[in-house]
């Protein structure tokens, strides 16, 4: 397994965080989807992944609690959780009983004695920028002295903020709080890129959730493979898949035979990624992705093709 320091931190993280948020059932049980999850989870952390991602919100903890609470690798595990205060329903109100809440409830579930990253995130309803925006410098100041409170008593090690747009994102590097960002970035979710140059530059860390665009960046949705029962056979996929074939055609070379493994070295061909959340639901799932990261990845100039290709709407917008 290969490992990155997670800018504007202290953490050296492997290139793979597992965020088990399908990988079981809601509620304890020995189902198959739940054995599988904990089969593969055991299977990243002896593969080396030493970075987890989870939330209250999945409802999967209780199959990550059964795995971490005598493992011997359980101390040497950075994890990373989702902290949304304000909540939809809160009006953009700060709670900072409920920011307690959820990082203790992670430190006990989790066995562990300090959250190593906090994905904060500020929501409303609707979850747009004319209600958010107005929101994060009225917060701001409450948000860090919580965090700094609880930094202080060893329980948490760094903030960082998954922001929905680009605005956002820009507002909260400007507060100077954050150590860097969470977000979706692949070759279709291009957007956040335009951020990279300038978070390098400021030693800020960038961690990418969904690099495989939902499915759509794999190889099961290679036409010549898709089932004819494929859910992404459904009209409303069409423009995606239309994309991915200009993907396909565009990086032919580094594709190679895979595609799921091109998004995975993807994400990673920019220095400023220091890691990729993905879901693993299988022990043979983590065996794929850990031989994948141990490739060559693309030259960090895939990442600029990319974004002219997006910016260019794949050739199908207009």
């Amino acid at each position: 397994m290969k490992y990155r320091r997670l800018g504007g931190t202290d953490l050296d993280v492997s290139v793979i965080c597992l965020g088990p948020m399908r990988a079981a059932a809601k509620a304890p049980g020995g189902d198959a989807q739940s054995k599988a999850g904990e089969a593969a989870m055991r299977a990243a952390l002896d593969a080396g992944v030493n970075f987890l991602h989870s939330s209250y919100e999945y409802g999967t903890r209780w199959m990550m609690e059964r795995v971490l609470k005598d493992h011997p690798k359980r101390h040497d595990i950075h994890h990373v959780i989702k902290v949304p205060v304000p909540d939809f329903k809160d009006e953009g109100r700060f709670d900072a009983a409920k920011f307690r809440l959820r990082i203790e409830e992670a430190l006990k579930d989790l066995h562990a004695e300090r959250i190593a990253a906090l994905q904060w995130m500020w929501r409303s309803e609707p979850n747009e920028d004319a209600l958010r925006l107005p929101v994060l410098p009225a917060i701001m100041d409450d948000v860090w002295a919580t965090f700094e409170a609880m930094r202080d008593e060893g329980k948490v090690g760094h903030l960082m903020t998954f922001p929905y747009t680009v605005p956002c994102a820009k507002a909260a590097l400007e507060t100077g709080r954050f150590a860097g960002l969470i977000a979706y970035y692949n070759p279709i979710e291009m957007e956040m890129a335009e951020l990279f140059a300038g978070m390098a530059r400021q030693d800020k860390g960038f961690l990418c959730i969904r690099p495989l665009y939902e499915g759509i960046l794999t190889d099961a949705r290679d036409p010549a493979r898709m089932t004819a029962d494929d859910r992404f056979r459904d009209a409303k996929y069409a423009k995606d898949l239309a994309r991915r074939a200009k993907i396909a055609e565009t990086f032919a070379a580094e594709i190679g035979g895979s595609m799921t493994g091109f998004a995975i070295r993807f994400a990673l061909a920019s220095p400023v990624v220091a890691s990729v959340i993905v879901g693993l639901n299988s022990p043979a799932q983590v065996e794929g992705i850990a031989a994948t990261v141990e490739k060559e990845f693309p030259d960090p100039s895939v990442v600029g093709r990319a974004y002219d290709l997006w910016k260019a709407g794949f050739g199908l917008d207009g």
